[in-house]
């Protein structure tokens, strides 16, 4: 028995390579498949990580310390209840209260704080970093509200009951980083000590411990709830993105791991489908043989272990490591030997088997009923997520069933119309014509190879539409929340003088603009907004009055009253400046010798009264800009108004009022140089504010009103956030009471044609850039995602669908060529042309590939038609607008197909 099957090997070695190489393609490509999966789901988390937000990836804990308890083991506590990896940490001490300037004029609500490597995340702008108790460093923003600087003296005062904690400023910083992990748990006004400083105060104090997960961290989402669950009942509390991350990330594993099984699957299945077609075919190769087994003698038991041998041995060895494979071909394998060598002697000798028309109408009814069932799912059901496990059943297969059941109707049409069609051409004389049509409707089996063509051609199109509509849409999405082709992050700088150094480097306005984003909010130098970022933004820059500029040192004030302060602002710096007027009203302020503009005026309570400003005997207020009512308005910040202006006969009054509304009081008055309510573009509900009838945002640190123009998407925010002009914005933030310190990103966006030579020009025009962002490298980290992952692996499984189905097609025109051959040998014989019988040769196999393709590439974008993609391009709500029906890529599909199975059947048909 070893020798004859053997032997059958050796002389029937095409057939036995074919089904190693089916075997060991199908073996290969799901063992790859299955180990992908882990390693991209891996990945894809990793990138998910590092593409996270920072309230995603860190954790914030904070309880309180009053006496007799010690803060340093409030602090040790949390420290050890907190299990997870960390990266980096910092704990700290909070004491709310007021700040007061060493005279006691001005006071401010601001934290006094303590936190680990606040040094090494600042960057002084004066003087150094705290060293010893009782000093402190000031944001920027507070010492100009308390009018202090280094060296200068402040108090810190926490209620009747602490101890007043008098400090010596010896710095003044803005945050190294003001979007990493450290400021994100720093948010509100604060001035920061020591330790010893914070508890000499001798009052209740919030302890905060701020933690930067690391990745190993997210491994095990419950683990990870359950140690946050921990802190709370020690009555800490906890603030964390990091379960939610978890859940994705496990949810992103668990698509993955479907998604490519799903792959996996399908390539099980062709690889199934092709070993049936070889299999099959190698059976009716082998009827002689077992015919003349029988003729010896031989049990039929014995005929049929010798004939099915001879494909199970090389199934065996190309499915060495796929136990499932192997069983799943050996039963096939059997099944088809079983089949063609069930008959008598004699009937296994004819070399045309009598047909089954029953068995193949029932098999075609099938293929249909399955067809006609999986698109009613797909109709009637919601679209299968695999992040969601929903939408399973026949909508999962429906690609291959909806293709099968086209291809049997395609199979059914083709036969019938090529013999109508060839006896027509007969008639007409169309020889090439007719012999083509002829032999198509001859060889009907042969051509019952369709359905698993146009399945793995459909397979091919829908992978390559899904693949290409996720790749636009990451593009697209990349483009949006980038803001411009190339993005450079710039260290901590006033807005102003980050207008005025973007401005000197690109006079033009065609390559550069500054930005600031702020939470929700993208200020931008509007002008600039559609030359750098192709989005219209003139609607946010309206004409507006111009500001109240002049040089000069010395100011005289014509005005009644007790004390006047003029507040000023620094042209292209934005530097805060104060000109103080009292008896003689003259007042002198050498920052302005390059250039001011008039921000505010405030007046201490009384009848007030303004005529006439002017510098160096050159009018910068007229008496009649002073009664304009346009040139002038009361607070829009987190205030009530304490001030009432008057204005007639050449001048302005301002009288106290008492507001109703406890908050702070505004008495001061601002100048009108930008638009109020300040024109927006919003997405989303980010303009929204129930406490306003007119919407208004947080920007700067204070509430803005906006005229706000929906939009479905902003640059950088996307389908949530609020678009504004910088210049505008700042003026009317300025010098707004009311107002705190917000974390600032300051930014320049560079246009596609912008060279090198730009940011050369903005680094010599003081802007120190830390870091860039472009287009291309945003769309790079989501392609790494799950989304992405998953579109990469079904089309790369596609592939291999593909090559499995040119297998399958290589198997039957390899057996089909000895009939067809025979036959054109016989009409050579008769007379006709070489030329013809080439023609015909060709257009017989072309035929049903081109039938195939067709058939396929039709129903992959009928599936995009009725059903989307069963992968959304991203995880998030984010909206895809690329349509899901991808005629381009379908189109590159079907010739690739064309091309592959062309070659698999040509090729062979004419050796």
């Amino acid at each position: 028995m070893v020798g004859l099957v053997l032997g059958a090997l050796r002389a029937r070695r095409v057939q036995a390579l074919v089904m190693l190489a089916l075997a060991l393609l199908t073996a290969v490509a799901a063992a790859v498949a299955a180990r992908a999966a882990d390693v991209a789901g891996d990945r894809a988390a990793q990138a998910r990580i590092a593409a996270a937000t920072v309230p995603e990836r860190t954790l914030s804990v904070r309880g309180t310390a009053a006496a007799p308890d010690r803060p340093e083991d409030v602090l040790r506590r949390m420290a050890n209840l907190v299990d997870a990896p960390v990266d980096d940490k910092a704990g700290g001490l909070r004491l709310p209260g007021d700040l007061v300037d060493g005279a006691g004029s001005r006071r401010t609500a601001a934290e006094l704080r303590t936190v680990e490597k606040l040094c090494g995340n600042v960057t002084l702008k004066q003087g150094r970093c705290v060293q010893a108790d009782g000093e402190v460093v000031l944001p920027e923003e507070l010492a100009r509200l308390l009018g202090v600087t280094v060296g200068g003296q402040v108090v810190h005062e926490s209620g009747l009951t602490a101890v007043a904690v008098p400090l010596q400023v010896v710095g003044i910083y803005s945050p190294a980083d003001p979007a990493g992990w450290f400021w994100a748990g720093q948010g509100g006004a604060a001035a920061y000590t020591t330790t010893p400083t914070v508890t000499s105060a001798k009052a209740t104090v919030t302890v905060t411990f701020d933690a930067l997960l690391e990745p190993a961290a997210f491994d095990d989402a419950a683990e990870l709830k359950a140690g946050l669950d921990r802190l709370r009942g020690a009555r800490f509390e906890v603030t964390s993105g990091a379960p939610a991350l978890a859940d994705a990330l496990r949810t992103d594993r668990r698509a993955v791991q479907r998604g490519i099984g799903l792959a996996e699957a399908q390539i099980l299945l062709f690889g199934g489908l092709a070993i049936a077609v070889a299999a099959a075919y190698a059976a009716q190769e082998r009827r002689g043989d077992a015919a003349r087994l029988a003729i010896r003698g031989l049990p039929r038991w014995r005929i049929r272990t010798a004939t099915a041998l001879q494909s199970l041995v090389p199934l065996a060895i190309g499915a060495a490591w796929s136990p499932r494979l192997f069983a799943a071909g050996a039963v096939i394998v059997v099944a088809a030997d079983w089949s063609a060598t069930r008959g008598g002697v004699g009937e296994l000798m004819r070399d045309v088997r009598p047909r089954r028309p029953l068995a193949a109408a029932t098999a075609e009814v099938c293929a249909l009923g399955l067809a006609a069932a999986a698109l009613f799912q797909i109709v009637a059901a919601p679209a299968a997520d695999v992040r969601r496990d929903t939408g399973f059943g026949l909508a999962q297969v429906a690609p291959l069933l909806i293709a099968a059941g086209l291809g049997v109707l395609g199979t059914r049409l083709l036969l019938t119309a090529a013999g109508f069609y060839g006896r027509h051409a007969l008639a007409a004389g169309r020889l090439t014509a007719a012999l083509t049509g002829l032999t198509l409707g001859r060889r009907r089996t042969a051509y019952r190879i369709i359905p698993v063509l146009a399945a793995a051609t459909c397979v091919l199109a829908l992978a390559a539409q899904d693949w290409r509509g996720g790749t636009t849409a990451r593009a697209e999405r990349a483009g949006v929340e980038v803001g411009a082709e190339r993005v450079l992050r710039v260290a901590p700088v006033g807005r102003e003088r980050l207008l005025a150094a973007v401005r000197a480097a690109d006079p033009g306005g065609r390559e550069a603009m500054a930005v600031v984003v702020t939470g929700d909010v993208v200020a931008v130098d509007a002008p600039r907004l559609r030359a750098v970022a192709g989005v219209d933004g003139a609607a946010l820059h309206p004409p507006a009055p111009e500001p109240l500029r002049f040089t000069g040192t010395s100011l005289e004030l014509k005005a009644t009253g007790d004390r006047i302060r003029v507040l000023l602002a620094v042209e292209g710096t934005g530097e805060q400046l104060v000109a103080e007027f009292g008896p003689g009203w003259q007042a002198t302020v050498p920052g302005c010798a390059n250039g001011c503009r008039v921000e505010a005026v405030e007046a201490d309570p009384g009848a007030v009264e303004l005529q006439e400003l002017s510098a160096g005997g050159q009018v910068v207020v007229s008496a009649a800009a002073f009664a304009d009512p346009a040139r002038w308005r009361t607070t829009v910040a987190q205030a009530s108004a304490g001030v009432q202006i008057r204005q007639s006969g050449g001048t302005m009054r301002l009288a106290d009022v008492e507001p109703r509304v406890q908050r702070p009081i505004d008495s001061r008055v601002y100048v009108v140089d930008a638009p109020v309510p300040l024109p927006a573009l919003a997405a989303g509900d980010a303009a929204a504010n129930d406490k306003h009838d007119q919407p208004a945002v947080q920007m700067f640190g204070a509430t803005i009103p906006v005229d706000a123009t929906n939009v479905p998407l902003i640059p950088r925010g996307g389908g949530t956030g609020v678009v504004v002009d910088l210049e505008y914005a700042g003026r009317i933030r300025a010098v707004a009471v009311g107002a705190v310190p917000s974390a600032e990103r300051p930014e320049v966006w560079l246009a596609k044609a912008a060279g090198d030579g730009v940011i050369a020009r903005l680094r010599s025009a003081g802007l120190d850039i830390t870091g860039s962002d472009t287009v291309a490298a945003a769309t790079d980290r989501a392609g790494r995602l799950t989304p992405a992952v998953l579109a990469l692996g079904d089309l790369a499984g596609a592939g291999i669908v593909l090559l499995l189905a040119a297998v399958a097609a290589f198997v039957v025109a390899a057996v089909d060529r000895r009939d067809r051959d025979a036959e054109l040998r016989s009409l050579r014989r008769q007379g006709v042309p070489q030329r013809i019988v080439r023609r015909v040769e060709r257009w017989a196999g072309l035929i049903p590939v081109l039938v195939s393709v067709v058939i396929g590439v039709s129903a992959a974008v009928l599936l995009r038609a009725l059903n989307p993609p069963p992968v959304r391009a991203f995880t998030d709500p984010w909206p895809v607008l690329p349509p899901a029906i991808q005629p381009l890529a379908a189109l590159v599909a079907g010739l690739a197909a064309l091309a592959v199975l062309t070659t698999a059947i040509i090729k062979k048909s004419r050796s």
